[in-house]
């Protein structure tokens, strides 16, 4: 058991590491909300204990001022921009972008066209403000009603990004996907604005993630491994019963791995990329990558299994099982990363309820195999192999010293789907 534990404990481990490092991103200090914010001024920003982007406007007339405040965490060399647009997506779009690049702070007008950023002329616009004070960016700018259209309602994005002076215009593309307000703003109004607007695909995905992963699979896995030997003298449509439903619940997982695998890739219209974030939010697509090919390929192993009493079947049900564990640890810390991604849209606390869920698989699994080891082995001698088709061969009958066990089995069964939906639903709701 040592051997075959020591690669998930060694994974775990740097599962728990990187819990630490997103807890310690969460809790770094910010700045506080305008107090002016929803009674002179409208504003939209991510502020609630603290702030990380707040963008402020102020009606005179004629022209709108804007204050732009970004938390810089200790970076140099950056922009921060806002977009006006009629709708949720980039392209033809008014910009106006602030630049903190050697000390000073300019702001300029430029003009999305379709995925691309170029210049606009700078008529109808004048920077009034451009500092840096304890680590955050402040940048104000006066923007004529005749030069962008500030009386009709519309979309504000906010994003930002590294500059690079061999890059096109000096800038690197965004950090992050750019948040854009839940709903259209009146400029004319000294309303507040939080959150950011998800988009529909990006919640579908991580349903779709969470479906698979903490249900169907952790079901599924649990019922392979520590349930073979029960309701040995059942069949369910030809088959044995655990290996029925372990089938089904990992066909559902495969099902949703690889509808959320194309939504995504639809959403983002190719590969996604953070060019300038914390290095652990980096590895979301690669390892989503990676899980949906483990995903893919351990039913296409099982459809060229060996017969069980083939002489090589111990390596079919090694590999199944060492394919499978890794992608469930690799899809697990995925999850956890990508529920931290700003354009999940994931409140703070699923987090820990992610954290909750882990540990109890992790309890559930060493309490099985506490009792499979000292109870069901003991008795039994060494458990059987994977035994798909044929439940009167030699060997595949439960022993009858395999009863002390049954009732315990079937509590722990029941009891593990219903904490099992009981998280699901939990996580669900939370991202939803």
């Amino acid at each position: 058991m040592t051997r075959k534990w020591k690669p998930i404990l060694s994974t775990l481990s740097a599962g728990i590491i990187l819990l630490s490092q997103i807890c310690e991103a969460h809790a770094a200090a910010k700045f506080t909300q305008d107090p002016k914010c929803g009674s002179t001024k409208g504003c939209y920003t991510d502020c609630a204990q603290s702030c990380t982007f707040e963008v402020a406007w102020e009606d005179k007339g004629t022209a709108v001022t804007f204050t732009i405040r970004y938390d810089l965490e200790s970076k140099t060399d950056v922009w921060a921009a806002i977009g006006i647009s009629q709708d949720m997506k980039m392209g033809s779009d008014n910009v106006v972008e602030c630049h903190y690049e050697s000390g000073t702070v300019r702001a300029m007008r430029s003009q999305n066209t379709g995925k691309m950023n170029i210049a606009a002329e700078q008529t109808g616009f004048q920077q009034t403000q451009g500092s840096v004070a304890d680590g955050v960016l402040t940048c104000g700018f006066d923007i004529q009603k005749s030069a962008i259209n500030l009386d009709a309602d519309s979309y504000l994005f906010f994003a930002n990004g590294p500059i690079f002076p061999k890059q096109i215009n000096g800038k690197s593309m965004h950090s992050h996907i750019p948040k854009i307000s839940p709903s259209m703003v009146d400029f004319q109004s000294a309303q507040v604005i939080g959150g950011t607007a998800i988009q529909l695909l990006i919640k579908v995905h991580g349903l779709l993630m969470i479906s698979a992963w903490i249900a169907f699979a952790s079901i599924g896995v649990v019922l392979a491994r520590y349930y073979k030997p029960m309701w040995a003298e059942r069949k369910l449509l030809g088959e044995k019963v655990w290996f029925q439903i372990h089938r089904t619940l990992m066909i559902l997982t495969l099902l949703c791995v690889i509808s959320a695998f194309v939504v995504i890739f639809v959403h983002a219209e190719g590969w996604s990329q953070f060019s300038d974030d914390e290095e652990y939010k980096k590895a979301h697509p690669y390892l989503g990558v990676i899980v949906t090919a483990l995903t893919f390929i351990n039913p296409l192993m099982a459809l060229f299994r060996p017969h069980p009493d083939d002489q090589y079947r111990f390596v079919f049900n090694w590999a199944h099982w060492f394919v499978g564990t890794v992608a469930r640890i690799l899809a697990v810390i995925t999850i956890f990363i990508g529920v931290t991604l700003s354009e999940a849209g994931a409140p703070e606390y699923v987090i820990y309820i992610l954290a909750a869920y882990v540990a109890y698989q992790l309890f559930i699994e060493l309490v099985m195999e506490f009792h499979e080891c000292c109870v069901v082995r003991a008795n039994t001698g060494k458990g059987t192999a994977y035994e798909m088709k044929n439940i009167s061969d030699p060997g595949s009958e439960t022993p009858a010293a395999v009863n002390r066990g049954r009732k315990f089995k079937n509590v722990m069964i029941g009891l593990h789907t219903v904490v099992i939906a009981g998280f699901t639903v939990a996580i669900l709701v939370s991202v939803a």
